[in-house]
């Protein structure tokens, strides 16, 4: 009898230490599908251009467009973050994705199809934050700074998967098929977090100090008078948008 309870404690002991790589993986699933829906257009930027009869000028809308919506949307989505917790924004981002994706892969609309990729933005924009939050709630401190490195980095294998399995799909079957596929994905990705993906390890929303709107100014203008802020943001910025640019717009098409 001592030996079964020593081995059910270590059975659980086991489920334990695996059980925030579990989560933290299905989160991470989200994010790289994320990737994904935000990087497609890139790969298929000729298909756009004949599906929407669409020039160049045309087409730097839907990123641009984009773009300006996930960088918008930071703040709001931190605030909800906050108030809603991880696993309802990262459903949420999925949805939004998701629809947004199903939006393109149906209409040939060209107003339909900038407002579907501004959709795909706003759900963008509010999943990394949301998975990087699970990090802290499940992980030991020591692991921290690893586990959200290791978010951002695998997180780019969306990339890799618009450029090799989505691009193969949308030239053997099409503009429908390939985004729609893509759409089915952001469905996985939120019937896994439904049924895996939990704040903490006791499931609830870490309650937060509310902030009104002034506060919340407020703070971010500390946040920015920083110099470390400045500089972090300029580096991000400047190293990275050359590549994104090639990446999202222009990288296959031209």
């Amino acid at each position: 009898m001592p030996a079964l309870k020593l081995q059910d404690i270590k059975t659980k002991w086991e489920r334990y230490r695996v059980r925030p790589w579990i989560v933290w993986a299905t989160g991470l699933l989200a994010y790289i599908v994320a990737v994904l829906d935000r990087t497609t257009l890139g790969v298929s930027g000729l298909a756009a251009a004949d599906r929407f009869s669409a020039g160049p000028t045309l087409l730097s809308t839907f990123v641009v467009l984009q773009v300006v919506v996930y960088a918008s949307a930071q703040v709001p989505a931190g605030l909800l973050l906050d108030r809603f917790g991880s696993k309802a924004l990262i459903v949420a981002g999925a949805g939004l994705m998701a629809s947004g994706q199903l939006v393109l892969a149906l209409t040939e609309s060209l107003p339909a199809a900038i407002g579907a990729r501004a959709v795909v933005g706003l759900g963008d924009a509010v999943t990394f934050i949301s998975v990087l939050r699970l990090v802290p709630h499940w992980f030991a401190p020591h692991r921290v700074p690893l586990v959200t490195q290791l978010t951002g980095i695998c997180g780019q294998l969306g990339q890799v998967l618009s450029a090799v399995p989505f691009l193969a799909v949308l030239s053997a079957s099409g503009w429908s098929i390939a985004y729609a596929s893509v759409s089915a994905l952001g469905v996985v990705a939120i019937l896994l977090t439904l049924l895996v993906v939990k704040n903490t390890p006791n499931g609830g929303v870490v309650a937060v100090e509310t902030m009104s709107v002034r506060e919340t100014l407020t703070s971010v203008k500390t946040v920015w008078l920083r110099p470390g802020t400045r500089l972090g943001f300029f580096t991000h910025m400047g190293t990275q948008f050359s590549v994104t640019v090639f990446a999202l717009m222009w990288g296959v098409p031209y």
